[in-house]
């Protein structure tokens, strides 16, 4: 089959799965996660060529399917299913001067678009308040995903939402002057731009019943070491949020979804255009419910590189639809989107 042909069917697939998305059915159909693996096989030859070497060659079932490690990314044979002239957008890798950079090419953002608007849906995050973002903007970091992300949801939910961060630097005379009108806030950044903020504000705030933050984790690759239970009671302390009012988002560059829970002891919930997978590190076989291994997601929304991703973080599996997250692996590089901060 000609690239052109691939191209067309790629085109088509990237319809139909918008329409899945946007849909937000209870449950994707496991045809559709084998058809995009077939496409995706026949059309990207870095992703052809690891699942010979792993010698997979009948593919019957959702986790069948071989899961591309997160360090592919990095290399010059790029796990992507388009031509460099068909790239329109491509998300780094968060990372030191000297660490090699992930990228993943995307053809249009579209679908990336929807399952975030979807997903945030799906997963009925609160109402967004006068909302202030502690990330960069889209302009400021155009390789940013989160930035991207968050830009995403400016567009969708909260037009007068404003980023308060700009060229490394956290400004919270804004949301200061907004706490002191007595009216709920909502606060999205990472875990480092809020302890940026914590360190930087005059004086505690209680902000307005009804206020709540959505964090998204990460410390590696800084002196930074917290808990969740000492983020979040940190939240309390300074902005009188109690933990049931936080969010957690997870996700990644190399993913075009996202995972969310609330408070403390919740696990995060995966989109139905999702599904989750744990294995176990020794013998890459899943784990059953309530033990502990490497987290693997199939993404129906990652059409133009991978759909089904290795990361290197490890997970308490629950089902397909959910797991608890434990944290990075010790042994990987460090990573993550608060690393810009």
């Amino acid at each position: 089959m000609s690239h052109n042909d691939l191209h067309k069917e790629t085109a088509s697939l990237i319809h139909s799965y918008d329409e899945l998305i946007r849909a937000n059915t209870k449950a994707s159909k496991k045809q559709h996660f084998l058809d995009l693996y077939h496409q995706q096989y026949q059309q990207n030859p870095t992703y052809k060529r690891y699942c010979d070497l792993l010698g997979n060659t009948e593919i019957l079932d959702i986790e069948q399917i071989p899961a591309i490690p997160t360090d592919s990314f990095k290399h010059a044979l790029n796990p992507t299913s388009i031509l460099p002239a068909e790239i329109n957008t491509t998300f780094l890798t968060s990372g030191t001067t000297t660490e090699t950079k992930g990228s993943h090419h995307f053809s249009t953002t579209t679908t990336y678009e929807t399952s975030i608007i979807a997903g945030w849906k799906y997963c009925q995050l609160p109402k967004l308040h006068q909302t202030f973002i502690l990330t960069p903007s889209a302009k400021e970091a155009p390789h940013s995903s989160l930035s991207h992300m968050m830009e995403t949801l400016k567009r969708e939910f909260s037009p007068t939402a404003e980023f308060v961060l700009k060229d490394g630097k956290l400004n919270h005379r804004a949301i200061t002057e907004y706490a002191h009108e007595g009216k709920p806030i909502t606060l999205l950044g990472t875990a480092l731009a809020f302890l940026q903020l914590f360190e930087t504000l005059p004086s505690p705030l209680s902000l307005a019943p009804g206020s709540w933050a959505l964090e998204t984790g990460g410390y590696k690759g800084t002196d930074k070491s917290l808990t969740k239970e000492e983020l979040y009671h940190l939240f309390q302390t300074h902005l009188g949020i109690p933990s049931e009012m936080i969010w957690n988002e997870y996700s990644m560059t190399e993913l075009s979804s996202q995972f969310y829970t609330s408070g403390l002891g919740n696990p995060h919930i995966a989109p139905p255009w999702t599904h989750i997978k744990v294995i176990d590190p020794e013998t890459n076989r899943p784990v059953k419910p309530g033990e502990i291994g490497y987290l693997v997601i199939y993404d129906l929304a990652n059409i133009d590189s991978v759909m089904a991703i290795r990361t290197q973080d490890l997970a308490i599996f629950h089902d397909e639809r959910s797991f608890t997250l434990i944290g990075r692996d010790p042994s990987a590089l460090p990573r993550g989107c608060s690393r810009s901060v």
